[in-house]
């Protein structure tokens, strides 16, 4: 079901990317139209899905290390924090916040659990887009490049990339942008938000408003 739901976004974007260059004026806002369809579907996937990884991983920790299934699941993820550990509770805490768009509350939750576990790489995501969603740019581009560097985690450093696409797309940094979201789309190909801000980049090239809009 997801797949089909995917390929139908794909099919779009295609879509857009193929008509927008030459499109009259009429034409560009049928296809921005089409974005902005895009956005709204796509806008809560990653925080679901990181919501998902969590969970995942928290129960792959609780399988035989003889396990297929833990071997598979230990393989580039990040490692689950023990249960009921302070880090633990931190981090469910740092999940709330982050959920109620507190954002100074969960980025001290998220850095005190990275300050302990710097390998828990999830937590230094959540950290890193916490800083995003904060506009601290300087930081939250320090995280991301470092999660691309230690993780072999598909759609961590495809979250990553897309991330830093859109940090240097909100600093008119347009080719620079480009190349990371080519980056998140080839760790990811299933993933539709690089190739959705691909796309923003096409509409918003030589725009004054060049950083808005984009799926982080």
């Amino acid at each position: 079901m997801l797949k089909q739901l995917f390929a139908s976004m794909h099919d779009t974007l295609d879509d857009v990317i193929k008509h927008f260059p030459t499109a009259d004026a009429k034409g560009k806002q049928g296809l921005h139209n089409k974005l902005d369809v895009l956005k709204a579907m796509s806008d809560s996937f990653i925080e679901e899905w990181l919501q998902f990884e969590e969970k995942m991983a928290r129960f792959l920790e609780t399988l035989p290390k003889s396990s297929g299934w833990a071997v598979a699941g230990s393989s580039g993820a990040s490692p689950a924090l023990p249960e009921g550990s302070d880090a633990s509770e931190a981090f469910k805490r740092g999940q709330g916040y982050f959920q109620l768009l507190m954002y100074d509350n969960a980025v001290r939750e998220f850095e005190s659990v990275v300050q302990g576990h710097p390998e828990f790489i999830l937590g230094r995501l959540y950290l890193a887009m916490g800083h995003m969603r904060k506009g601290n740019d300087a930081e939250a581009y320090r995280h991301f490049r470092f999660i691309t560097s230690l993780t072999e985690h598909d759609q961590m450093k495809a979250v990553s990339y897309n991330a830093m696409g859109c940090i240097h797309a909100k600093n008119a940094n347009i080719e620079q942008a480009q190349h990371f979201f080519k980056l998140a789309y080839m760790a990811d190909p299933s993933s539709v938000e690089p190739m959705i801000n691909m796309g923003i980049c096409m509409s918003h090239h030589g725009s004054q408003s060049a950083g808005e809009g984009f799926i982080h």
